[in-house]
């Protein structure tokens, strides 16, 4: 699987066969110093804008020392932050167009928008909308049909489901609740408002999926520590776990088995999540089958309980 996802990532054109820029950095951050990843998270926030920078400039946006850089480029594995540079200049992993944002961001938008007119570039609004359909695809590249079905089946196979994210993942993560919650019970919120993680982590009980629970897990960059905890902790008690990623940063955490990483970053600064709900609606559309006529049988009376309730 994972070299599936390399091959995903891997940039097109005659350095094809050549590691990319961020694809380095991943590989290689767990081992980075405090001030080295530092610099790294600089650089994986818009890797295009390194090609406009000078070892001095880049530092000093990092907060770094020169030699930090220094240092940083030949870990990576380039000669010096010339080679560095090209190859942020050759587009990276798949060709993002952040690599082809200027430094300092986009110009504003009265002159992007001429820009736009003049170069034949499609508008703005349809550029994001592209980028949302490049994020779907790729990230379909990457997912293994057979690990979806592997994971869809621990949903219905579990006793119990807990679902858990923070910032931006903790919606995705009520998402992910809201579509398992109709063909299937016992799917719960850790932790629950006013509640502590462990409070609730002290009741998951791991061994066989029909005995015993299940951590769906969204942690979408930037993870706060107590997500990376909870993943740590969930690996050593052997609690199994769904984990729903993004496809460029670093897990601070061994990541488990069932690990989806889907494709988020965007033309803005706010990452898009449109191939995280994806996922999860792929997992739902494949647990439904699965529960057979146990979750026909909740749909039915979860759409009576609305008629008589009146909600809907």
């Amino acid at each position: 699987m994972k070299q599936a996802i390399h091959a995903a990532q891997a940039p097109d054109g005659p350095e094809a066969g050549e590691p990319s820029l961020t694809a380095r950095i991943r590989d290689r951050y767990n081992d980075l110093s405090p001030m080295e990843r530092q610099l790294a998270d600089v650089i994986l926030a818009c890797p295009g804008e390194l090609s406009g920078y000078s070892a001095t400039e880049l530092a000093g946006r990092a907060g770094v020392s020169k030699m930090t850089v220094s240092r940083l480029v030949r870990r990576l594995g380039y000669a010096g932050f010339e080679a560095a540079r090209l190859a942020a200049r050759r587009g990276g992993d798949w060709g993002s167009p952040l690599f082809l944002l200027p430094p300092g961001g986009p110009a504003p938008a009265s002159a992007s928008a001429s820009a736009a007119v003049s170069d034949g570039d499609p508008a703005p609004l349809d550029a994001h909308f592209r980028r949302s359909a490049e994020a779907l695809a790729a990230t379909a590249r990457q997912t293994d049909p057979a690990m979806l079905a592997r994971a869809a089946r621990a949903l219905a196979d579990a006793r119990r489901i807990w679902v858990c994210g923070a910032r931006n993942s903790a919606f995705l993560a009520g998402y992910a609740r809201w579509q398992f919650i109709q063909v299937r019970g016992e799917v719960h919120q850790l932790a629950a408002s006013g509640e502590t993680m462990a409070e609730t982590l002290a009741d998951l009980a791991a061994g066989d999926l029909n005995q015993g629970d299940l951590l769906f897990l969204v942690g979408i960059r930037r993870r706060p520590p107590a997500i990376v905890r909870l993943l740590r902790i969930a690996g050593e008690r052997g609690i199994p776990t769904i984990l729903i990623a993004d496809s460029h940063s670093a897990l601070e955490a061994p990541p488990p088995p069932l690990t989806f990483r889907c494709e988020t970053r965007s033309l803005a600064a706010l990452d898009t999540h449109v191939a995280a709900l994806a996922v999860i609606h792929a997992l739902a559309a494949e647990l439904i089958p699965l529960t057979g006529e146990a979750g026909r049988a909740r749909i039915r009376a979860i759409e009576d309980l609305h008629e008589r309730l009146g909600e809907l």
